[in-house]
């Protein structure tokens, strides 16, 4: 069966949906669960949005009045821009066994609902839920071309990525006949940064170490920088691809400490190193050009962690 209809099916049979994000949500999570929210409700359903405590300021329009904190009995659980179990929001992580309806781009996706539909050939989950909402012929509006918008252009790094393919722009042409004002987006996003920002940057520019003759740069961003520039989490959105904007750069790496004493790493490749094998070894995955994963000890940790792959693999040589 075509999995896309056999998604399609599932959400015409049931009444009410609740959508589940992914921990430190980006563009691509909170834009595709709010056009799938705003479809479903455009159905005559009962949908909302999983609460997810990590959501920034920046983000937070996007999902006015499409959310709530608990499930609702009875409700469908589906995930968007979700590729592991693990990587579900925090508080949520009871729920992973309950999700029925998986709706992702990740190639390391395991598949872990009942029903997956995952199209790693997509740059965003939101192209996914695109051709999903015309599947179920629901006409795009103003509200759900700038959720999609949001969602395909903030993954593609306003379209600058290797990921980005046609249907990547037909995703985007659609959003703007739908009426959706997307200059205000652009510039808020891709153009327009705040002090801290340019302190962050600053900061990573003066503290980068180079590896393998400056193929490799590694990042890193602690808990006490972060105080020390006043920046917020809507100030290092996005950040995970900076080394690789410095030439000569094949791998970059961004190290951040969380919350929960982990160090996050954040890879980004060149075509021929593939960073969702790099993170897999370290239990993490993503997509070929760009991943992730997780590793004790804060910044440090991820830090020793990483330059050990990296040496595995014979990439420091």
């Amino acid at each position: 069966m075509n999995l896309l209809n056999e998604a399609a099916s599932l959400l015409r049979q049931g009444d009410c949906f609740l959508i589940l994000t992914h921990r430190r949500p980006d563009g691509d999570t909170i834009g595709s669960s709010a056009a799938l929210c705003l479809g479903l409700r455009a159905m005559g359903k009962q949908a909302w949005i999983l609460d997810n405590p990590e959501i920034t300021p920046r983000y937070l329009p996007f999902w006015e009045g499409l959310t709530r904190p608990d499930r609702p009995e009875g409700a469908i659980l589906v995930s968007t821009d979700v590729s592991a179990p693990d990587m579900l929001l925090r508080g949520a992580e009871d729920l992973a066994k309950s999700v029925q309806l998986c709706l992702d781009h990740h190639s390391s996706n395991p598949g872990f609902a009942p029903c997956n539909v995952v199209r790693p050939d997509y740059a965003a989950a939101g192209e996914l839920i695109y051709e999903l909402l015309q599947e179920l012929e629901i006409p795009l509006t103003p509200q759900m071309g700038l959720a999609l918008y949001l969602a395909v252009s903030t993954d593609t790094g306003g379209f600058r990525y290797a990921n980005v393919t046609g249907h990547t722009f037909q995703v985007a042409a659609a959003c703007c006949a739908a009426g959706a004002e997307i200059f205000p987006l652009n510039r808020a996003f891709f153009t327009v940064k705040s002090p801290a920002r340019i302190r962050v940057e600053a900061h990573l520019s003066d503290t980068i170490e180079y590896f393998a003759g400056g193929k490799v740069g590694i990042c890193s961003l602690s808990l006490a920088d972060m105080a020390a520039l006043g920046a917020t989490e809507d100030d290092v959105d996005d950040l995970a691809g900076f080394a690789r904007t410095i030439e000569g750069v094949k791998i970059g790496v961004m190290l951040r400490d969380q919350a929960d004493g982990l160090g996050k790493i954040s890879l980004r490749t060149d075509d021929d190193v593939n960073a969702a094998e790099l993170c897999g070894m370290l239990g993490g995955g993503g997509h070929k050009a760009a991943a992730g994963a997780n590793a004790p000890g804060g910044v440090p940790g991820a830090r020793a962690a990483i330059l050990d792959v990296l040496a595995k693999k014979g990439l420091l040589e």
